[in-house]
């Protein structure tokens, strides 16, 4: 089989209603012949549809859609072998549960080639359910995955990075930084470990608004026990980040500063929103409160691993289990 210039990657678990959609958009890419593409789509063990949806999409489509099969479970392993498979000098992420506007990785290459790097990103916007009349806080679109408060192009940096639902990266990266660590698999947050590695090797990545993919929100991602779960590992994620960059002996300054936030900005933050019964508002503080209780578990899991063995957050929803009764529910 020819190379291409791109590989897009997709890797799934038991989402097959999810997964056509996403193989339609995908591969009506528009790339008005300047660069050549591939689908390769890693089934990680589903027990659904999965296989045969996949099938349907070759058949149906012009661009090449491959299947892998992979039955060790993790998302970054998954990811991995999606990696190992493709044929791209590109590798463009995208998730099972959105769908890419039609010029979306034509944005992400013109970007690339007019900033002359080899990391990329775009934007995420919320597919929200029909029949939400809420008006949830920022804080809460950010949980869901929402990226659109950036509306002109811009260099990630350390507060603000890309992640694997929206993510171009040269495969000569990975040659230099290595692959997803798989070790993060129970815990999640290998995408931020990945860019954290690549921004250490002196890459640059940048993000433009006009890369648009939308995230498909079913309505049991709107409870508070979603939520919170999403807070808690998000907090996880960046405690596990910042031990890396800044090391045991710098870390306990970083938490204390991230614990007297909680205390100072964002329980009274909490506090306000419950005087003024504005529920949106209050969900919002406490998903922060959340996000920081993750944090400390976790900053304190590194910091002393002998007396604080955390557990992963994934034992009060588990990942895998929990994202597939979702959409047992929404369908």
């Amino acid at each position: 089989m020819d190379d291409v210039d791109v590989s897009i990657v997709v890797c799934t678990f038991n989402r097959a209603p999810l997964l056509r959609r996403a193989l339609d958009s995908l591969a009506r890419q528009q790339t008005q012949g300047r660069f050549t593409y591939e689908i390769v789509v890693v089934d990680n063990a589903s027990t659904d549809d999965t296989p045969r949806v996949i099938a349907a999409a070759a058949q149906a489509h012009a661009v090449a859609i491959r299947s892998v099969r992979e039955t060790r479970k993790g998302i970054a392993i998954a990811r991995n072998r999606a990696i190992q498979e493709s044929r791209g000098a590109w590798i463009a992420f995208h998730d099972d549960d959105q769908w890419a506007e039609p010029d979306w990785l034509g944005e992400l290459m013109a970007l690339a080639e007019g900033k002359n790097c080899l990391c990329v990103g775009g934007a995420v916007q919320l597919e929200l359910p029909a029949t939400n009349t809420r008006r949830l806080s920022p804080v809460c679109r950010g949980l869901l995955g929402e990226k659109t408060k950036i509306t002109t192009e811009f260099r990630y940096n350390r507060q603000t990075g890309p992640g694997t639902n929206n993510w171009m990266i040269a495969r000569t990266v990975f040659d230099e930084v290595g692959l997803f660590d798989e070790q993060l698999c129970s815990s999640g947050g290998e995408d931020a470990d990945l860019y954290r590695r690549i921004s250490a090797a002196g890459y640059a990545c940048w993000y433009t608004p006009r890369a648009v993919v939308h995230h498909i929100i079913p309505e049991q991602r709107l409870e508070d026990q979603y939520m919170r779960w999403t807070a808690l590992r998000q907090g996880g994620h960046v405690a596990l980040r910042e031990f890396y960059q800044w090391g045991r002996w710098k870390m306990p300054g970083i938490v204390a500063a991230r614990l007297g936030q909680a205390l100072l900005i964002y329980g009274p933050r909490y506090l306000a929103a419950r005087v003024g019964r504005d529920a949106e508002k209050t969900l919002g503080a406490r998903c922060l409160l959340w996000r920081s209780e993750g944090y400390l578990r976790y900053a304190l899991k590194y910091l002393l691993p002998k007396l604080c063995r955390q557990r992963a957050f994934s034992s009060a929803m588990d990942f895998r289990a929990g994202r597939q009764g979702l959409m047992e529910k929404q369908h």
